[in-house]
């Protein structure tokens, strides 16, 4: 898989942007840092399979 994001990073970025927001915004960030750990989890999975 190859790609030019680090979704580990980028799940550390949003969730600190969702520290930062309120309401809507935190709620929306929240979901983000979750999708990108998720990736984060998957790739990890596939490279020590």
């Amino acid at each position: 898989m190859c790609t030019k994001y680090d979704p580990q990073r980028e799940a550390e970025a949003a969730m600190k942007q969702a520290a930062a927001s309120e309401g809507a915004d935190r709620q929306r960030l929240i979901q983000l840092a979750l999708a990108w750990h998720e990736l984060a989890r998957d790739r990890r999975n596939v490279q020590t399979d």
